[in-house]
């Protein structure tokens, strides 16, 4: 009986005991599977934050070792045909298998990436295809390799270990699939975002890049706009300026709000009519003379374009100093051309009053009655007239640089002021001049700058006409330019002839009052000055501005003045002694006079061209050699040049007659070879003394 009851005890016992484990086995998985769920949450809610790949490889490890009881974890992510060691926890933490690479099919990780399937081995002893490594640190009884998947692909392989043999069953199996199920899921989440967040950071840097890219260029555009010389502003729909560059500021002296802060109302009205007209991406270039703040009388070159429908770009470059420049050199064209044909006619003239005023001259008014010597006198007298007209022609043509001289400018004008004071006081006009203090020294023409104030003062008292004005002559020295302003009381001067003002023979006055030459020649005068010249209309009437460089005070002692030449001694011609004389002209009236007047005393050989002079030169020991300078088939220069080449012993045996000695070629010729001339036209008397000093006195 008593062996009975301890049977059934020990029955008891034993099953108390099975109940016991499985009840122990049963509460080990029920907390490993909490611990597994407990870290798949704890993953998802990494994975939610966003962390990085390699932060979410290390939780993983951590997961394992934490949330569950085996003594080492590893992941292994398959790469190139490899898995490659990504992160570790266990007992035994530290790097010593980091960068650790291993073959698909090799080893047990190996084999279970390769298969993807999971691996069980209860004592890896008895494991054919274990393969220990030497660098690991930790003593391995039992492994559990899980494949971590998303759908058929196996993307690593989580890696569980343990010192004791049959540390893993099935159940673990079971659990650690579904948890390599669920991080491959993971896996591919986390993969995306790490892509993601890196074209997010790319795209981040390229957008900071650009967007620096765009500031710089932006900086760069403004810095150019700012630098333009040209006004550039933008305006919106309602007028208003949405920019406007350094220039637009720096002209008007103050930030504009609106286009009519910019332009007066005149301009602003044709910008809107020129805007209307055009469409987007449209443009359209003109040219008008605004207003531009407080500036008026501003030559824009204006460039307009729309571009948005309610937004247009302006430019504007104030072009006033290159019209007025285009104006100065259009006026010296035209007085260079006038000059060119002002000389020609000159000469003309010149060989036609030569034999008018000599054969006057060889005329014996002893024969004749009273009455014909009076005629006589009106014809030497028009003769000389015409002369001094021809004299004033060639002036104009420029081609003769004044006759500088150093003197002081207030000389001139006092000399010019006490001239008219008498004359204009009967017409009822006052002319007052506020002289400067100290010398106004110029180095210039003095018959030239009477001739210019003359000719103002002139129209300044044909402005006032018969009622009563005055006129202020001003001078000064301002930045070494001496300045000479003549201003009237006059109507002025209408705005659409200003540009036309020093046109040759432009004048607003009657035929019998005006040429329209005068002006031309004063700005011919003060252009050959190096000075400028300008007409603008004031208050009280019109003003004419002059200003030429001036001269130093040191220069004072400088001033030459020539004195007049004496009479020449009257003449002796010795009839023993006959000189032989060449003379060439081209003019039958001119060689007539000539011979007229030399061959009483001398014996005259005369050709009409220099080649059939130069072709006789051997046939005579001439005494002297008298040319024209102008002549056709040979010149006077070319025949000169000749002459002395072959007889050098001939080169101061030369006389010119020539009536271009302004021209710049003939007075260069004349400077350069020291020979003497006689200018045309001439009197019987002066080619008689010269011929006779030539021959005589050389």
């Amino acid at each position: 009986m008593l062996s009975g009851l301890e049977g059934l005890s020990d029955s008891s016992n034993e099953r108390e005991r099975v109940l016991l484990d499985l009840l122990r086995k049963a509460t080990e998985f029920y907390e490993d599977t909490i611990g597994i769920l407990s870290g798949i949450f704890e993953l998802t809610e990494l994975v939610s934050r966003g962390s990085p790949e390699e932060d979410f490889y290390a939780y993983i490890a951590n997961v394992l070792i934490e949330e569950s009881r085996c003594e080492n974890a590893s992941v292994f992510i398959v790469e190139n045909n490899r898995i490659r060691l990504r992160a570790a926890s266990g007992s035994n933490p530290g790097d010593a298998n980091a960068g650790l690479c291993i073959s698909l099919g090799e080893g047990v990780a190996g084999r279970c990436a390769q298969e993807g399937k999971s691996i069980l081995i209860s004592d890896v002893d008895d494991c054919d295809f274990f393969k220990p490594i030497e660098t690991t640190r930790v003593p391995i009884g039992s492994m559990l390799c899980v494949p971590i998947k998303e759908g058929n692909n196996t993307l690593g392989v989580l890696n569980l270990s343990h010192s004791q043999r049959d540390f893993f069953t099935i159940n673990y199996v079971r659990v650690f699939e579904l948890l390599g199920f669920l991080v491959g899921q993971m896996l591919t989440l986390v993969h995306l975002h790490t892509i993601f967040q890196r074209r997010h950071t790319d795209l981040c840097n390229l957008l900071q890049q650009k967007d620096e890219s765009l500031q710089n260029i932006s900086e760069r555009y403004k810095a150019v706009v700012d630098a333009s010389e040209d006004m550039i502003f933008l305006l919106d729909k309602d007028n208003t300026v949405a920019f406007f560059n350094q220039k637009i500021y720096q002209s008007l002296g103050y930030i504009p709000e609106t286009v009519h802060d910019i332009f007066d109302p005149d301009t602003v009205s044709v910008l809107q009519a020129k805007a209307r007209a055009i469409s987007i991406d449209q443009s359209d270039n003109f040219e008008m003379t605004v207003s531009l703040g407080t500036n008026t009388n501003v030559i824009g070159q204006f460039f307009i374009k729309r571009i948005r429908q309610e937004q247009l770009l302006i430019m504007m470059k104030d072009i006033t100093v290159k019209k007025r420049m285009e104006q100065r050199t259009m006026q010296t064209e035209k007085l260079t051309s006038l000059g060119l044909l002002t000389s020609g006619i000159a000469h003309e003239l010149n060989n036609k009053l030569t034999p008018i005023l000599g054969f006057a001259d060889l005329i014996d008014v002893r024969k004749l009655t009273e009455r014909d010597r009076k005629r006589l006198s009106v014809v030497i007298n028009s003769a000389n007239s015409a002369k001094s007209i021809v004299e004033s022609l060639l002036k104009f043509s420029r081609n003769k640089p004044p006759e500088k001289v150093i003197f002081d400018m207030r000389e001139i004008i006092t000399r010019t002021v006490n001239l008219y004071t008498p004359i204009i006081k009967k017409r009822g006009i006052r002319i007052f001049h506020e002289d400067s203090a100290g010398p106004l020294f110029v180095k210039a023409d003095m018959n030239c700058m009477e001739q210019v104030l003359v000719n103002f003062i002139n129209n300044a008292i044909d402005a006032i006409e018969d009622r009563e004005g005055s006129i202020w002559l001003r001078s000064f020295l301002v930045d070494n330019q001496v300045h000479v302003t003549i201003e009237d009381t006059g109507p002025g001067i209408p705005d659409e002839i200003v540009t036309k003002i020093f046109d040759p023979f432009f004048t607003t006055k009657s035929k019998d009052k005006g040429t329209g030459l005068g002006l031309s020649i004063c700005y011919g005068i003060i252009s050959d000055h190096k000075g400028e010249i300008s007409l603008e209309n004031t208050r009280n009437g019109a003003l004419a501005h002059i200003q030429i460089p001036a001269m130093t005070s040191a220069v004072e002692e400088e001033l030459l003045f020539e004195g007049a030449e004496e009479p020449a001694a009257g003449i002796v011609f010795e009839d023993s002694k006959r000189s032989t004389i060449m003379v060439v002209e081209d003019e039958e009236d001119l060689l007539d006079l000539m011979v007229d007047t030399l061959s009483p005393y001398y014996d005259v050989m005369t050709f009409n061209d220099g080649r059939k002079a130069y072709d006789h030169l051997d046939e005579h020991a001439w005494e002297l050699i008298i040319s024209d300078l102008r002549m056709p088939v040979m010149d006077g220069m070319e025949l000169y040049h000749e002459v002395i080449k072959k007889q050098p012993g001939l080169k101061k045996r030369f006389m010119f007659i020539t009536g271009d000695t302004y021209d710049f070629e003939v007075k260069e010729f004349l400077e350069n070879t020291g020979v003497v001339f006689l200018r045309k036209p001439f009197r019987i008397k002066e080619l008689r003394d010269v011929v006779h000093k030539q021959i005589n006195y050389r």
